[in-house]
């Protein structure tokens, strides 16, 4: 038998014996008149965890669907199927250029009241600006950065012989 049996079997035995010793205690209360099991009236009242969600079936269908889809995937079954529960999703809505400028509109509206509010400087609202020029490096600068790069390799070189000596 292996621990978790063990266990298993340990908790299913205490189980049956608490079902009996509550069953006599009924009995016993009963002799003495009372209305309910000693053991009932001292057991602490039982609360649902707060914050716990609950879920339709419809949602616990395709939770168990997409479950035995990533198992087959895993298992590498083919022929597994989700199954499609509700209402089939509806494709996304494309908004056109001039909505879209409309919104854009809006928002630069609204983020300037927002800054004259607060009393900060407007934000431009230019044209994006040109590409800055790439600038170049003249040609005895590019000498003068190898010629750096050779020495010190040199001095590195240099000291890895030395320390092999």
């Amino acid at each position: 038998m292996t621990d978790i049996n063990k266990y298993i079997a340990l908790r299913t035995a205490l189980l049956n014996e608490r079902a009996k010793l509550e069953a006599r205690l009924g009995e016993i209360s009963k002799v003495l008149g009372q209305d309910t099991p000693a053991a009932t009236a001292q057991a602490p009242a039982t609360t649902t965890t707060p914050g716990k969600r609950t879920f339709s079936a419809a949602t616990k269908a395709k939770m168990a669907a997409a479950q035995k889809a990533r198992w087959a995937a895993k298992k590498g079954v083919a022929g597994v199927k989700t199954v499609a529960v509700g209402t089939p999703k509806q494709p996304k809505r494309k908004l056109s250029e001039a909505t879209k400028a409309k919104m854009r509109a809006a928002h630069q509206a609204r983020w300037a009241r927002l800054r004259a509010k607060s009393g900060a400087a407007p934000a431009p609202v230019a044209a994006p600006a040109a590409p800055k020029k790439k600038r170049k490096i003249s040609p005895e600068a590019k000498a003068r950065m190898i010629a750096g790069a050779r020495k010190r390799w040199a001095k590195v070189n240099d000291a890895k012989t030395k320390a092999e000596k």
